[in-house]
Formats: C-alpha cells, sequence, structure tokens
C-alpha cells in the first residue's frame, strides 16, 4: 500500500522513516533540511492545488504533518486566519477526491482541543479550543467530516522522541535535555503543574500502522499514553538521566495554556487493539543517549 506524507519536518521525517519498513512510503512537501535524510523526496506545495494535481494519489493513504498554525500563534484577526486554514484544506481536499486517494489521515490536536480535563478524556466529550492554534484545528476537524473524503482524525497527545535537527528541538523534553547538558537557561511559559500526556514516537508509528494495517476510517480517536504527567516530574527525570540540574526563568504567556490534559486511549485499543507501551523514563533515557550520539 502506498502511503503519502505531506510535509517533511520533526513528525513526517520520523514517521516515514518508522513505516518505510511496512509500507511503500513517499515524501512530499516543500524544502526542510530534513529532506537531505531522505532517500527519496518529491517537491510540490500541498496547498497548491494545481501543482498537487499533477501527482498520482490514486488509492493511497494521505497523512497530512503540516503545520499552518504554530501552537503559540495569536493575530490581529483570528477570524481571517482560520478561514485561510479552511480555504487551503477545502482545495487540498478537493484534489485528493478527484484523484481517487484511499484515505486522508489529519492529525489534530488532543493537546489542546478538549481544553482542561484533570482526568483521561474521551472522543465523544466536548470540546472547548481556546487558542488560535487549536480552534484551527476543531474548524479543519469539520470541515474533513463533511467533505466526503475517507478520512481518519487522529488527536495527538504530546509525541517526543527520534531525530530532530540540531538547534531546532520540538517539544519540551528535548528542549529540557539540551538546556541542561549546556547549562543553559530554559524559559518555563507555564507552570511547573501543568500535567501533559506524553507518548514516544515508535508508539505514534506502531499505532498509525495497525491502523491502516486495520482499514480503520471515518473516526476521529486519541492517540497518547493514557497517562498525565507534570512538568515537573519531566524536569526531575531529565535531571536524572543527563545527571544535570535544569536552570529555570520563569515567562509570562499571552497565548491561553492548557493547565491539565490527559487523552483517555481506550477507543484506540478497541479499534486496532494497540496500547502504547513506553514508559516515560525509558524515552527520556532514549533521548538523552541520542542527544549525546549526535553531539559526537
Amino acid at each position: 500500500m502506498r502511503v503519502i506524507f505531506l510535509g517533511c519536518g520533526y513528525l513526517g521525517y520520523n514517521l516515514d522513516v518508522r513505516l518505510q519498513d511496512k509500507y511503500d512510503v513517499e515524501m512530499w512537501g516543500i524544502q526542510s533540511p530534513y529532506v537531505e535524510r531522505l532517500s527519496q523526496f518529491t517537491e510540490v506545495n500541498a496547498f497548491d492545488p494545481e501543482a498537487l494535481s499533477k501527482l498520482d494519489v490514486e488509492d493511497a493513504v494521505i497523512i497530512d504533518t503540516v503545520a499552518l498554525v504554530a501552537n503559540n500563534a495569536h493575530t490581529d484577526d483570528d477570524e481571517q486566519a482560520l478561514q485561510e486554514v479552511e480555504n487551503k484544506y477545502r482545495a487540498l481536499l478537493d484534489v485528493l477526491k478527484r484523484g481517487k486517494a484511499r484515505r486522508f489521515i489529519y492529525f489534530s490536536s488532543g493537546g489542546t482541543i478538549y481544553g482542561d480535563s484533570d482526568r483521561p478524556i474521551s472522543e465523544d466529550a466536548p470540546i472547548d479550543p481556546i487558542s488560535l492554534y487549536a480552534r484551527s484545528k476543531a474548524r479543519t476537524e469539520k470541515l474533513i467530516r463533511e467533505s466526503g473524503i475517507d478520512y481518519l482524525i487522529l488527536r495527538l497527545s504530546n509525541p517526543y522522541g527520534g531525530y530532530q535537527l540540531k538547534g531546532k528541538s520540538q517539544g519540551v523534553i528535548p528542549i529540557l535535555i539540551n538546556k541542561a547538558l549546556d547549562d543553559e537557561v530554559f524559559e518555563m511559559w507555564t507552570d511547573s503543574s501543568t500535567v501533559r500526556d506524553y507518548f514516544y514516537i515508535d508508539d505514534l508509528a506502531e499505532a498509525i500502522c495497525r491502523l491502516i494495517g486495520q482499514d480503520i476510517s471515518g473516526e476521529t480517536i486519541n492517540v497518547g499514553s493514557h497517562v498525565g504527567t507534570s512538568l515537573q516530574e519531566v524536569i526531575d527525570l531529565v535531571e536524572a538521566k543527563t545527571g544535570k540540574k535544569v536552570r529555570i526563568v520563569r515567562k509570562e504567556s499571552n497565548v491561553h495554556i492548557v493547565q491539565s490534559i490527559i487523552l483517555n486511549t481506550d477507543k484506540l485499543y478497541r479499534l486496532c487493539g494497540y496500547v502504547p507501551d513506553t514508559p516515560l523514563t525509558y524515552g527520556i533515557q532514549e533521548e538523552v543517549k541520542r542527544i549525546l550520539e549526535e553531539r559526537e
């Protein structure tokens, strides 16, 4: 089966590498520093309908890893920004439908779309997207469901791990590790008591493989660890695994920050029999090892 990733950033690259042995994987997107590490790459702007329509998507599973809105974005006119996102996705979906793509898999944000929850929250719970980023995900989810395309919406929590470009760490865990190793200040834009659901990149890849392999579609599914961990606990683990103290400076954010979010992943297990099983302690240990090796 052909699997086409749109976007060659952190998620796209790491998932491409991990799915190579199971599917006929292709990477399409605009140039990025990750491209030089790929054996194959097709340069195309996924949101340029004319350019995309010239490529063959028939019977392919399309996985969207493009980020049109940053998670800390804010604008003077949020509605205009949201409308622009909607217009781009409407055009993309039209091209994929005309090209007879098999399925469109969209990465939504389980970490922001629900708002706050101090207990594992399931997919049928009301959503409460407050930030521009979360609202863009909610708007795109609705558009996809109404588009008529065969789809799968994955509400991801906080994936981490895998290769990242030096100096461009994505996610709090590699940032903390690098700051600790370099004895640099970590700017904390939230409280250390905030709780997140962290899960390892290998677990995300395995979940996607199973969902594709078992032909799951027309669903919205949480993908996470089903476990909540405070930022302070993450800091403590990073300090334990690096043997270094994290120096912290607190900052004030002008973007709404979710205080606590944990995803209920019972539906993921029910549909494809998978439970993400990489303990955070092991995942952070592997991240420390990876970062140290890349510095050699």
